[in-house]
């Protein structure tokens, strides 16, 4: 069995705890306009040509191969790391990485994913077997306007449910969006459903523009988007705060 990465990123004090390895998955089934990492939307291996070369986004490894690259920095799990898989959307690939996942498991690997939690229900059933941490991404829970990063406020709120009713860690993240995340009604429910829900932390980030040259890369233009205040940044902070839940902004 093979599969598709983009990255295998090492030594990383965010996305989960202690010191971890991230495994970067090509394959997102959102469309959203201010996405960081345009080249891991597809699926596929993407070839682009740059300075008169030519490159590839994405090259198939095999699981074997895979675990042995995760375990090649097992010493520095000591600190209580392990591995994150991110993307793209990481849980599209459970099913095929399964194995992978039990043989983590089996040496004692923390497992942490980065997802936005809008996939079939399978993938999030393989996922609270063997998965430690879930950071989950809040976005879009106005379902007049889910649409447009197609996505299924229901779906999402189901999968919610089940990650905690098998009581995982949860971080919930959110990016700062003006006209997407940040419009009042979102807003209010997204305050509503952390506090239903009562994360270990909420975190907070600005978008950025560090992927525009992978969009230029890929013949894409990436979208302007303005740039959010430290007073509404404090707003929400405080808004999180008065519900009894910490929240922390951080700078991806």
């Amino acid at each position: 069995m093979k599969i598709i990465v983009s990255n295998i990123q090492r030594f990383c004090l965010q996305d989960g705890p202690g010191i971890r390895t991230i495994v970067f998955f090509k394959g997102c089934n959102l469309n959203c306009p201010w996405c960081s990492n345009p080249e891991n939307i597809n699926p596929n291996m993407e070839s682009y040509r740059e300075n008169n070369e030519i490159n590839t986004y994405g090259y198939e490894i095999s699981l074997e191969d895979l675990e042995k690259e995760i375990l090649k920095d097992q010493l520095y799990y000591k600190s209580g790391g392990g591995v994150t898989f991110s993307g793209g959307e990481c849980l599209l690939q459970f099913e095929k990485i399964e194995e992978l996942l039990k043989r983590l498991k089996e040496n004692r690997i923390n497992i942490c994913i980065e997802t936005a939690l809008s996939v079939p229900q399978k993938y999030v059933d393989i996922a609270v077997k063997y998965v430690d941490e879930f950071i989950i991404d809040i976005k879009i829970l106005d379902e007049d306007n889910i649409n447009k990063i197609n996505g299924n406020v229901q779906l999402y709120l189901n999968n919610i449910q089940e990650v905690f009713k098998n009581n995982k860690k949860v971080i919930f993240r959110i990016p700062l969006v003006p006209n997407y995340i940040l419009t009042d009604k979102n807003m209010k429910k997204i305050i509503e459903f952390i506090e239903q829900y009562k994360p270990s932390k909420v975190e907070l980030f600005k978008i950025h523009r560090l992927g525009e040259k992978k969009y230029k890369t890929l013949g894409k233009i990436m979208p302007e988007f303005e740039e959010v205040n430290d007073y509404i940044i404090n707003e929400i902070e405080e808004k999180i705060k008065s519900i009894d839940v910490d929240v922390e902004y951080i700078k991806i």
